[in-house]
């Protein structure tokens, strides 16, 4: 009983100290804000230097409590099957081992709850999550997640503070582990015969892995690009301020009325989000194939075919993006949507254009002489002539406003015809942005062609144009701007598009 009391009494001491500790850090560091992404146990707060820091906030545990922690992860290591194939809850039958792990030892060591919980919270993370940086992969706000080696910080993409530090690292043996774990939640292998992987998560998020230091020479490295769920809708991307409410309106009788829009731009500038939103308005009948590397097109359509790559292994055949679009041209869509293109697929895809298959597609460029450049010179070398099919190019760039990195769809350019004297394309700049306003001119060549193909009058359009402007304002206003809202809307504006303004209380 003495020993039990001392025994309880050192750990109280314990506990002072790293409250004490904790107080210390609070105050040194200035907190910009802070948010729960596993409450009540990991926090997000983001630290006033220059640039942010991303710190990770956990429980603390005692010196008594890492030992317990250590000694329970290695008799589940030695007893459980870390893959949990056989196991339909894998967080119920590891609170079950641990617990009868807890009355093995107990004769030695009593735990309150608060202490078993905390406990719980690590073994849960390291078994069944992803380790110590479990909690960027619950947050919402980190777009993407960069180890660049052992000893280096990992890296995030947060929504709102760009490219920032973590207090996160990992040693190499703690890193090259971490890369096996994540290729075999994958369903993949790496290894240092094959040490490059791209592949996808459980959860849908984008995977790069490099094992070793023979191709990144400073050691093993991953890269995550969190898959979003629930689609960015065009209504938040008015409220970002990355399109106006006409760009938007714009696009909408765009893609309704058949044009193929390629959407350029660089590295990280929101291609595939804008690709996703605008293919909310396809109409909601149409038989739609997407084709891509990894799986971000997420529509709500019902009588849609997502195709994914496939590498081949083990002696099998692999799968690419130029067979998936053979493949789709089989199956009779009306609209084909290729995640990025960027090799021969391209060829295929604007023949696919010029006999009459709405596509939207992306591709890296940031600006429509560059997207020729690109499209028509090696690897892909697509005739110039072909390019004649592609109606819209929005341009995606990522720009800073104060000390803010947003994106802003910097122009939305429209083709009409060749330039075979230069080797380019004719064009019309129909919107362009200045910090921080959009132009519009007014004059649309697709505009034209949808007054031809629906037979209306110029005014016809212009009312018609004019409502939609009116409707997507009203429905960004009343904080419509989920996908569900949104997705209703564009179905029952095709039935009656009266009804609906009058529903959301346009004018």
């Amino acid at each position: 009983m003495p020993e039990e009391k001392e025994g309880k009494a050192r750990e109280r001491e314990e506990e002072i100290e790293l409250q004490v500790q904790e107080a210390i850090e609070e105050e040194e560091k200035k907190e910009i804000e802070r948010y729960a992404v596993n409450e009540p146990y990991a926090y997000i707060r983001i630290i006033d230097t220059s640039p942010p820091l991303y710190e990770v906030l956990e429980p603390k545990l005692s010196n008594g409590e890492k030992e317990l922690l250590k000694e329970i992860k290695n008799r589940l290591y030695e007893t459980i099957d870390m893959s949990f194939a056989s196991v339909t809850e894998p967080d119920e039958f590891l609170r079950e081992k641990v617990e009868a792990l807890f009355k093995d030892l107990s004769m030695e060591l009593s735990l309150s709850p608060e202490r078993m919980d905390k406990i719980m919270y690590y073994v849960r993370r390291d078994f069944i999550g992803y380790g110590k940086f479990d909690p960027i992969t619950r947050d919402k706000m980190a777009e993407d997640i960069s180890a660049d080696g052992p000893g280096i910080p990992l890296y995030v993409y947060h929504r709102k503070y760009g490219s920032i530090e973590t207090n996160v690292q990992f040693d190499k043996p703690e890193l090259d582990a971490m890369i096996y774990k994540l290729a075999q939640r994958s369903g993949r292998h790496i290894s240092m015969a094959k040490p490059l992987l791209d592949a996808s998560l459980p959860n849908k998020d984008r995977l790069q892995l490099s094992i070793g230091s023979e191709v990144t020479t400073r050691g093993s490295t991953f890269t995550i690009r969190k898959f979003k769920e629930i689609p960015i809708t065009p209504i938040e991307l008015i409220d970002y301020g990355t399109f106006s409410v006409e760009m938007i309106a714009y696009l909408w009788m765009a893609v309704e009325n058949g044009s193929n829009i390629l959407i350029s731009g660089g590295t990280a500038t929101g291609k595939t989000t804008v690709l996703n939103a605008v293919s909310m308005f396809i109409p909601p009948e149409s038989k739609i194939v997407s084709i891509e590397d990894t799986r971000e097109i997420n529509l709500s359509h019902q009588n849609w075919i997502p195709s994914l790559t496939r590498e081949a292994e083990e002696g099998g055949r692999s799968i690419e993006m130029f067979d998936l679009l053979k493949a789709a041209l089989r199956q009779r869509p009306e609209y084909i949507l290729v995640g990025e293109v960027r090799g021969k697929e391209a060829y295929t895809l604007f023949q696919a254009m010029a006999t009459g298959h709405i596509t939207l597609s992306t591709v890296h460029a940031d600006s429509a002489d560059a997207v020729v450049k690109r499209l028509t010179k090696a690897p892909i070398d697509i005739p110039l002539m072909l390019l004649d099919s592609l109606d819209i190019i929005p341009i995606q760039r990522s720009v800073k406003i104060g000390n803010k990195r947003v994106r802003r769809c910097a122009q939305i350019v429209e083709v009409t015809g060749i330039d075979f004297d230069n080797d380019t394309l004719k064009t019309n700049e129909l919107f362009s942005w200045r910090p921080d306003k959009f132009t519009f001119t007014g004059k649309s060549n697709v505009f034209v062609e949808i007054m031809d193909k629906l037979i209306m009058n110029e005014n016809e359009l212009k009312n018609e144009f004019a409502r939609r402007v009116r409707i997507l304002e009203r429905m960004r206003t009343k904080g419509m701007d989920d996908f569900e809202s949104l997705s209703k809307i564009v179905f029952e504006y095709r039935i009656n598009p009266e009804e609906i303004e009058k529903r959301i209380g346009g004018t």
